[in-house]
C-alpha cells in the first residue's frame, strides 16, 4: 500500500510538472493549450510540495499530512480552472485526501499512547538505587538464582522498562496476522501501556491496551478510524494484571523484589507468585530449568476476552540472549488451555528491551 501511494504521489507530481511546462512553452503550442505563466508558477509550486510530501512520507514523518493540505487545495483549484484537460487529476487529490485522513486518525490514536507513556515516565522518577543481595534475600531460591543469572543483581533498581516485539497472532478458526508492538511498564506505580500495529485481513489495524493499576481499557481500530473493540471491564482489569505480572517475570525480574509480589514455594523448580494492586490479587506459577532460566508462566486468573471466562493461560519462553547486559528470553508463545484443546494464539519475538527511561 505504501509503495502504491508513493507511485500515485509521483504521478501527480509529473502531471503538475507538465502543467508548468505548458505555461513555459516546453511543448508544441499548436497542439497543447497554453496555461498562463502565473498559473504555471502554481503548477510548479504543487510539484515542489508533492516532492516534499513524498520525502516525508518515505521517512514516515507525520508532517507529510501538513504539506499535503496545500497540495490538495492548490491542485484542485488549478484542475477546476483547467477542467477540460485536467479533470482526471481530481482522482489523485481524492486519494491523497483519504490517505491524509486515515494517517491523521492513526497519528492521533498512536499519539495518545505516546502521551501516556511520557507522562508515566515523568511520574515515576528514577532512584538510582542498586539491587543488592539483601534485596533478594526474602525471595525463593529459584527466583534469587533467576534474578542473578539474568544479570539484575548489582544493577539499578527497575523503575520502568520498554519492550518492542514483532510476531503474529490469531483467533480460533482464523488465520495468523503479523504485528509489531511497543510497550512501557512502570514498577512503583504498576502500569502497562501496550500499542500494536497489525495487518488484519489486509487492513492496517492498530490496538491499544492500557492498564493504569486501577483501570484497564482495550481499543482496536481498523484504519485507525473506528473502534471494533472498545472494552473496559472488571474482567479486563484482572486479565491486564496477569499480563503485567507476566511482563515483570519475563522482562524485568529485578522488579520482583518489590512489596507488590508475595511468594509460595512449591518445589525446587517451581514457585507461586502473587501480585497485589489496588486491593486485587492475581497469581501465577513460574517454572525454571536447570540453568536457572524461566521457561514457563502459568495462571488461572486471566479471562479470555472473547468468551469472558477464565482459562489456564501460559507463556512458554526460550531462546535466551543478551539485551544490553541482561540475559533474557527472546521468544515466547501465548497459549490458552481450553478444555477441548491447547490453543496457541500468539508468537512473540523480542526486538529490544530498555530500562529506566528518562523521557
Amino acid at each position: 500500500m505504501r509503495i502504491l501511494f508513493i507511485i500515485i504521489l509521483f504521478l501527480h507530481l509529473l502531471i503538475h510538472l507538465i502543467g508548468f511546462g505548458k505555461a513555459y512553452h516546453w511543448f508544441n503550442v499548436n497542439e497543447i493549450p497554453l496555461i498562463s505563466k502565473s498559473q504555471g508558477f502554481l503548477w510548479l509550486l504543487v510539484s515542489i510540495l508533492l516532492l516534499a510530501t513524498i520525502i516525508m512520507f518515505l521517512l514516515k514523518k507525520p508532517l507529510w499530512i501538513i504539506t499535503a493540505i496545500p497540495v490538495i487545495i492548490i491542485s484542485q483549484t488549478l484542475i477546476i480552472l483547467n477542467w477540460h484537460e485536467a479533470k482526471f487529476g481530481s482522482l489523485f487529490n481524492i486519494i491523497i485526501l483519504i490517505a491524509g485522513i486515515l494517517s491523521f486518525a492513526g497519528w492521533r490514536f498512536e499519539n495518545s499512547f505516546k502521551k501516556d507513556k511520557v507522562n508515566s515516565i515523568i511520574s515515576s522518577p528514577l532512584t538510582n538505587e542498586i539491587i543488592a543481595k539483601s534485596d533478594v534475600a526474602h525471595l525463593p531460591e529459584a527466583v534469587q538464582r533467576y534474578i542473578t543469572t539474568s544479570g539484575f543483581l548489582g544493577k539499578p533498581k527497575i523503575e520502568n522498562f520498554q519492550v518492542k516485539f514483532s510476531g503474529k497472532m490469531r483467533e480460533q478458526g482464523k488465520k495468523w496476522f503479523s504485528f509489531k508492538s511497543e510497550q512501557l511498564n512502570t514498577v512503583q506505580a504498576p502500569a502497562r501501556y501496550f500499542f500494536m500495529r497489525a495487518n488484519f485481513n489486509g487492513i492496517p489495524t492498530k490496538g491499544y491496551h492500557k492498564y493504569t493499576g486501577s483501570s484497564a481499557q482495550m481499543t482496536i481500530k481498523p484504519l485507525s478510524i473506528f473502534s471494533i473493540i472498545d472494552l473496559s471491564s472488571e474482567e479486563l482489569l484482572v486479565s491486564e494484571m496477569v499480563t503485567y505480572l507476566n511482563d515483570i517475570c519475563l522482562f524485568a525480574p529485578g522488579a520482583l523484589i518489590n512489596d507488590q509480589f508475595t511468594w509460595e514455594e512449591t518445589d525446587k523448580n517451581r514457585v507461586k507468585v502473587i501480585f497485589t494492586n489496588y486491593g486485587k490479587s492475581v497469581s501465577a506459577i513460574l517454572e525454571f530449568n536447570e540453568k536457572d532460566q524461566l521457561v514457563n508462566f502459568f495462571s488461572n486468573d486471566r479471562y479470555s476476552v472473547n468468551l469472558m471466562k477464565k482459562f489456564m493461560f501460559s507463556t512458554p519462553v526460550g531462546s535466551y540472549k543478551f539485551f544490553n547486559s541482561y540475559h533474557l528470553a527472546s521468544y515466547g508463545e501465548a497459549i490458552w488451555h481450553y478444555p477441548e484443546e491447547d490453543f496457541v494464539y500468539g508468537k512473540f519475538d523480542v526486538l529490544e528491551i530498555k530500562y529506566n527511561l528518562k523521557e
